[in-house]
């Protein structure tokens, strides 16, 4: 399969699951759009595959349907965080209480390379499962 044939079928796979999310909970158009926060024609063009939704939009209508994003890869199991209710950026962030210590910067940033974001996600995937008493795949 060539490239233009991927990125086809990649960007039309979504509306279907969308629409069935949205129509098993009994929802219109209107009423979903309204409480994920965006337009009806957004999301009747994510529906009718004339757009792909972001991974933070697809997650957000799964939530307002009661439902929860997940990538399920056996013992691995990684749920997305929930979307944020409001839109302050900061908003479920605790206060900050006297003695606290200074936030450290990010690990990673818009600057860190691919390659260098997967070693992390590798190294954070093996961590979790180390916690959790699975096997990890280093050696």
């Amino acid at each position: 399969m060539d490239i233009c044939n991927c990125n086809y079928i990649l960007s039309h796979m979504y509306g279907s699951f969308l629409r069935q999310v949205r129509t098993s909970r009994g929802m219109t158009q209107a009423q979903l759009s309204e409480i994920v926060g965006i337009s009806q024609p957004n999301l009747s063009a994510y529906e009718n595959d004339r757009r792909t939704p972001s991974l933070d939009i697809a997650n957000r209508i799964l939530v307002a349907c009661g439902y929860e994003l997940v990538a399920d890869g056996g013992p691995r199991r990684i749920s997305a965080p929930l979307p944020k209710a409001g839109r302050s950026p900061d908003e479920d962030v605790p206060p900050r209480l006297p003695g606290d210590p200074d936030d450290e910067d990010p690990t990673v940033d818009a600057s860190t390379s691919a390659g260098e974001r997967a070693s992390l996600f590798v190294t954070m995937i093996e961590l979790a499962d180390a916690n959790r008493g699975l096997p990890t795949t280093s050696t």
